[in-house]
């Protein structure tokens, strides 16, 4: 049978002054050299109490890179593996395609799972809570820098339901945002660190994870900020007031999880089938209704009762938008702040950065420098309910690209910069000509109240890159996110 160790395991052979046989000693060699390590001097790790102010600058990253180099030698040079052993709470960071996940998993014949909570007694400056409802409910905010604080607590039956259902933790970490692995109290406490994708945006953010192998149970601080110390999250962990309370909680039975893997099933096949729909060749029959031209009267097509019915009357493509013709308290975001920054003296915008992105995952090999338009449709909207009602304004912008089978697949991509970002968020409009509810920093002005049987004539303006104009598409209905199978207007034809 194999030997199996965890990191910790790991560490403390690297620590123990002993003598390496030569064929080992030049797998390590390889693997230092592999990773670009050529002055090894020791593995020596670090424990913190509570008292730490050490910025993490001043760690040096080669003793993590160490850890990594000797779980690739134990188990590719060596044929063992790097797991956990049979403890209560077993954790392990595992690395894929460059991204780090959480593989956890937690012994349920051990002990019960106790109910934790976790306080900071340590919160960075600036930093204020928000146990109201509203956008920061339950998180520390800043409102100098933006910055944003949360702590969530996982008890082990709420550790055991992710394992069990495969949720976790996290995912999509890069490799290069982790900094450390270090101890508090006998915690095993994992660091991350990673400044913003955005060439404009000086924030940074730090995740700390900690794991109770006594209790079960882990702790995730999220930090994230202008200007923050490299160890201030890590300082916020050592000041945490954790307390576990003798009240317990049941885990999840096999029927419940059962349950939960099979919705999960069910959703994910729904996906992959209404994906796998659109991308296939276009079938006039089936989407002949779907598909529309300017003009066209737009009903949903899968509730003929709702109360919504739409016509696109105009699309045009525009360098420019003049503020005789566009005044600025029609923009949706706040015009001398937001969106004048990005345009020239001539009006037009500013070239830009993006990355590719896909299946939720930012590519940051694809930055590039594109130019964009504007894209300023003119719609229709009636209410056509016997009742006075709310109704949702305007349509999507979406990118749906030709396939070489015939179909269309959905192409996004993830601005360089925050303040471009803005204009474009979820396809949204920048400019809106109604506008009733300008509350709330005008995030619900998408809607108005139409009387029964009335319509009204809204434009609409949105920011595209030139080389998206040709596929570029109008979809109303799709908000819900429940298919694809959703009318749309093609913006050029």
């Amino acid at each position: 049978m194999r030997k199996e160790y965890n990191q910790e395991e790991i560490e403390r052979i690297l620590k123990q002054d002993a003598s390496i046989p030569e064929t080992v000693e030049q797998r390590f060699r390889t693997a230092y050299e592999n990773l670009g390590l050529t002055d090894i001097t020791s593995a020596a790790g670090r424990s913190h109490s509570g008292s730490s102010t050490e910025s993490m600058r001043h760690r040096r990253k080669k003793k993590a890179l160490l850890v990594i180099a000797a779980a690739a030698v134990l188990t590719m040079g060596l044929g063992i593996t790097a797991l956990a052993v049979n403890h209560f709470l077993n954790v392990n960071l595992v690395e894929e395609d460059g991204t780090l996940a959480y593989d956890v998993s937690v012994n349920t014949e051990e002990k019960e799972a106790h109910l934790v909570t976790a306080e900071p007694t340590y919160v960075p400056e600036g930093y204020v809570y928000h146990p109201e409802e509203g956008p920061y409910h339950l998180k520390w905010h800043n409102d100098a820098t933006d910055g944003g604080m949360t702590i969530v607590v996982y008890n082990a039956a709420e550790l055991d339901k992710m394992s069990r259902t495969d949720h976790p933790i996290i995912s999509n970490f890069d490799k290069s945002s982790f900094v450390e692995t270090v101890s508090i109290q006998d915690m095993r406490v994992d660091l991350f660190s990673a400044t913003s994708l955005y060439s404009d945006d000086p924030s940074a953010r730090q995740d700390v994870f900690l794991f109770n192998e006594e209790y079960g149970y882990a702790i995730q601080i999220y930090l994230a900020g202008v200007d923050l110390p490299e160890d201030e999250a890590l300082k916020v962990a050592e000041g945490l007031d954790i307390q576990v309370s003798d009240e317990t909680v049941p885990f999840a039975t096999e029927e419940e999880i059962a349950k939960e893997k099979e919705l999960q099933d069910q959703l994910l096949k729904a996906q992959q089938d209404l994906q796998a729909g659109l991308e296939a060749p276009i079938d006039p029959a089936t989407y002949e209704s779907l598909f529309h031209q300017i003009g066209d009267t737009i009903t949903s097509p899968d509730d003929p009762l709702n109360n919504s019915q739409y016509r696109i009357t105009d699309i045009q493509v525009a360098d420019s938008m003049p503020l005789d013709q566009y005044p600025k308290e029609n923009y949706t975001r706040d015009y001398d702040s937001e969106v004048a920054p990005l345009l020239n003296e001539d009006g037009t915008l500013k070239p830009h950065e993006r990355y590719l992105y896909s299946e939720g995952t930012i590519d940051k090999d694809t930055l590039e420098t594109v130019n964009s338009k504007f894209l300023i449709v003119t719609a229709e909207t009636t209410n056509t309910s016997n009742e006075t009602a709310e109704i949702y304004l305007p349509p999507q912008l979406e990118i749906l690209e030709p396939t070489d089978a015939g179909g269309l697949s959905l192409t996004e991509y993830w601005p360089g910069s925050q303040a471009y970002h803005r204009l474009s968020v979820d396809g949204l409009p920048i400019y809106q000509s109604v506008q009733e509810f300008t509350d709330n920093n005008k995030k619900h002005v998408h809607a108005a109240e139409l009387a029964p049987g009335e319509t009204i004539t809204c434009t609409f303006a949105y920011v595209v890159d030139e080389d998206c104009i040709e596929n570029a598409y109008l979809a109303y209905y799709n908000y819900s996110g429940d298919t694809f199978l959703y009318p749309r207007v093609k913006a050029v034809e």
